[in-house]
């Protein structure tokens, strides 16, 4: 349906260039300019993230609907309407194009740091081993998960994509596959986004530096300080552009419902519970993990509740770590070392709903969105980059959102990133249960490891009234 009769603007400056011709789409750039200005008085008065991306959320999903019902929401977008959509993309887009610019050096400097702070530690090196293990493992599980939840909902199918078909990867042989993932040229890797190949690289990086530090301490030590300077600068860039998610949620959200009417909030909500089934699963497996090395998963579940609800409602993994390695500690009588260690990793590797079944969820979406085949072969290449790609990227907010573009890069699917906008627009309505996920598998890793060193106090773990004075304190 294009309403082009009641054109005020005419010519191709206006329709191809300017892409405003109505004096509605003046009207809808205004409403959303008027939505940036709430946001900003809520910053202003030091309003938490988290209520303004609450706040961004209605805003977002208000200005959509109403720009729907005031055609009477439509089958199919009108002119001013497809006008709005695309100046309501200049945020959302802008956003996804920074996150995009930060993968590639946030994850270089990360991975290499990650390696780096465990020189010095000769004491630890078997609870680091077991609890990247476990962290790594579960994450795998949760892939898994999301895969199978991606495809039993359906999601993407009978979405149409503007991208159109893409081409099917094809991959020859597990051999080709493995050789593939290793960089014959690093600078090539970073330029096509090959993921894996730079996890790989940065991996060797930080070992060799590790290696050499007794030998020549100066000259190693000036190289740990170069990247933990790194390290601190790209997260403080990524922090700044984060600042900016909820103006770009209601530009995103409301991008999605003009374009795509109700159909786009339908399938929003398959989403959603897709990932509150997705984090039930995983809980009931890290349950389970618990049980199968002799620990009550009665006990666990109620030592565990309180610090399950702080992720839950806060949406931060590193906001719940000082509780996480409290009760770890003092409730459930885990090592001290084992604890702080395995805590610490859990909030830079492997986060089972961040950078686990989120992002597998999302690639199976997009694929779907865009015509790729998603067979076997798809499913083993998918596994290998969530869970290698999931080593070294969290510890900030937004944490999902660049697992996703690691994911979809690491697929070959990178140019498609911008058709999730519907999913970031969610973000806070399903950060909650990716949350309270990375925590449960961030215990459970640490149980697991303490289990297996034969270090946990079980006699802290079963009195139900243990660490309770430490923890109000």
């Amino acid at each position: 349906m294009h309403d082009t009769s009641h054109a005020i603007f005419h010519g191709v400056f206006f329709e191809n260039f300017l892409s405003i011709t109505h004096y509605q789409t003046l009207i809808a750039i205004a409403l959303l300019l008027a939505s940036f200005w709430v946001l900003k008085q809520l910053q202003n008065k030091k309003i938490d993230f988290s209520k303004r991306m609450l706040v961004s959320l209605i805003l977002g999903s208000g200005l959509g609907l109403l720009v729907q019902a005031s055609v009477g929401f439509p089958m199919q977008a009108n002119t001013w309407m497809q006008e709005t959509a695309t100046w309501y993309g200049l945020a959302g887009r802008a956003f996804i194009a920074f996150i995009r610019m930060l993968v590639i050096p946030l994850i270089f400097v990360s991975i290499v740091k990650v390696i780096l702070d465990f020189s010095g530690k000769e004491d630890l090196p078997k609870i680091a081993f077991r609890g990247i293990f476990w962290l790594l493992f579960t994450t795998a599980l949760a892939c898994v998960l999301g895969i199978v939840l991606a495809n039993a909902f359906g999601l993407g199918h009978g979405v149409s994509a503007a991208t159109g078909t893409a081409e099917i990867k094809q991959y020859t042989n597990l051999v080709d596959t493995i050789v593939r993932l290793i960089p014959s040229n690093i600078v090539v890797a970073m330029h096509g986004e090959n993921i894996v190949g730079l996890v790989i690289f940065s991996a060797l990086l930080g070992i060799a530096a590790t290696r050499m530090e007794k030998k020549n301490p100066e000259v190693i030590g000036a190289f740990k300080t170069l990247i933990f300077g790194l390290h601190k600068i790209v997260m403080s860039v990524a922090m700044t552009v984060i600042k900016f998610m909820p103006y770009a949620v209601v530009a995103l959200l409301a991008r999605t419902i003009v374009s795509n009417g109700i159909p786009a909030i339908l399938e929003v909500s398959s989403f959603v519970a897709a990932v509150y089934i997705a984090m039930a699963a995983i809980m009931l497996l890290h349950i389970f993990i618990v049980a199968l090395h002799g620990v009550s998963p009665t006990m666990f579940v109620k030592k565990s509740i309180g610090t399950w609800l702080m992720a839950f409602t806060s949406r931060s993994s590193v906001g719940t770590l000082p509780m996480t390695i409290s009760t770890l500690t003092n409730r459930m009588g885990v090592n001290s070392g084992t604890s702080n260690l395995v805590g610490s990793l859990g909030s830079t590797i492997g986060m089972n709903g961040c950078a686990g079944f989120f992002p597998a969820m999302i690639v199976v979406m997009v694929a779907h969105m865009v015509g790729i085949e998603t067979n076997m072969q798809f499913y083993i290449m998918m596994l290998i980059v969530v869970t290698i790609g999931s080593i070294g990227i969290a510890g900030i907010p937004g944490t999902a959102t660049v697992a996703a573009t690691i994911a979809l890069s690491g697929m070959g699917m990178g140019e498609h990133f911008a058709l999730i906008g519907m999913v970031l627009a969610i973000d806070p309505v399903i950060d909650m249960a990716r949350t309270l996920a990375n925590v449960s598998g961030t215990m459970t890793a640490a149980v697991a490891t303490d289990r297996e060193m034969g270090l946990m106090d079980m006699k802290v773990f079963n009195d139900p009234n243990a660490g309770l004075d430490s923890e109000e304190a």
